[in-house]
């Protein structure tokens, strides 16, 4: 499934015999939705993360500021000095370290063997707890949003 909350899971949960396997949603340092996480761990559901890097891929669609951007924080520049990596690595790093699969997006090459880089070196719990403190509980994917747009519908799927 995707873009479910621990109700929408529930809920799912309790009128399905054939309980949800893989949970997708949009998920970084600003959006790392803790308590889903723990959930989903606890239910032995799979955590995928999609838009990883954070804004990126909203930008061009006017959803999301450059300013946003993750690569640029000055914590995620330091961390990758210090791992001798990428803003991008030290992101996925995260993530994966955290238990979540990610799914980031890319068309280059060299991004995309740098992406599959990132089982080699580990963060530290500091690194990890430094990068977690950059949560502001900020989607810029709402497909409720999309819905209302592109249906006239209002559907909003997040309380």
């Amino acid at each position: 499934v995707s873009n479910f909350g621990v109700a929408l899971l529930r809920d799912l949960k309790n009128s399905s015999d054939d309980p949800p396997v893989v949970l997708q949603v949009e998920s970084h340092p600003y959006l790392s939705q803790e308590k889903l996480l723990r959930y989903c761990r606890e239910q032995g559901i799979i955590y995928t993360a999609f838009s990883p890097l954070g804004a990126l891929s909203y930008h061009a669609l006017g959803m999301a500021d450059p300013t946003d951007s993750l690569l640029g924080r000055p914590e995620i520049q330091e961390l990758a000095v210090a791992h001798g990596r990428t803003p991008a690595q030290v992101l996925l790093r995260w993530a994966v370290q955290r238990g979540t699969a990610v799914i980031p997006k890319t068309t280059n090459y060299q991004r995309l063997r740098e992406n599959i880089s990132v089982f080699d070196f580990a963060l530290s719990d500091g690194d990890m707890a430094r990068i977690s403190r950059l949560n502001r509980n900020h989607r810029y994917n709402d497909p409720g949003t999309f819905c209302e747009a592109a249906f006239n519908t209002f559907c909003p799927i997040y309380e």
